[in-house]
């Protein structure tokens, strides 16, 4: 049996959750028996015990604490889900605390998914992970990938 992981919580139910820094190999057990067979790491240091658990891939893209993504690691992320979804396998993202880069990145998802506009995104996101987004960098991140793609 896993444990869950902090701060876990799905935004597109067996597609896309957020999380926490996984700390123990539970949680990675926890992902794996709720569909998660991604985890996308936003950490500069890997996940650890990120080994324990065969069957999920890690994708890291680095993005010190407090700092929006760049352009680029915003579009990595978005074909990672979007290439897991088409395959059926959900993806967990996280970063520290699964607030700031974790809620960037899947406002950004909302944007592309949902077709919201930036604000729109950023406050469901803030709606279903209170505390998310917590620079106005990473909100900023957030209305330039909406500019982007329109």
């Amino acid at each position: 049996m896993g444990a869950q992981p902090p701060n876990f919580s799905w935004v597109l139910p067996g597609r896309l959750a957020g999380l926490a820094l996984p700390r123990l190999p539970a949680h990675y057990r926890f992902l794996r028996e709720q569909g998660v067979r991604h985890l996308v790491s936003l950490t500069e240091r890997g996940p650890p015990h990120s080994d324990s658990c065969p069957g999920l891939t890690l994708h890291r893209l680095r993005i010190p604490d407090f700092c929006p993504p760049a352009p680029e690691q915003i579009d990595r992320f978005v074909r990672i889900v979007d290439e897991a979804s088409a395959r059926g396998e959900a993806v967990g993202v996280h970063c520290a605390l699964g607030f700031g880069r974790t809620g960037t990145m899947l406002a950004c998802y909302l944007v592309k998914e949902r077709g919201l506009a930036a604000g729109d995104a950023i406050a469901e996101i803030r709606r279903l992970r209170p505390g998310s987004i917590e620079t106005y960098e990473q909100e900023k991140a957030v209305f330039q990938f909406y500019q982007r793609t329109k």
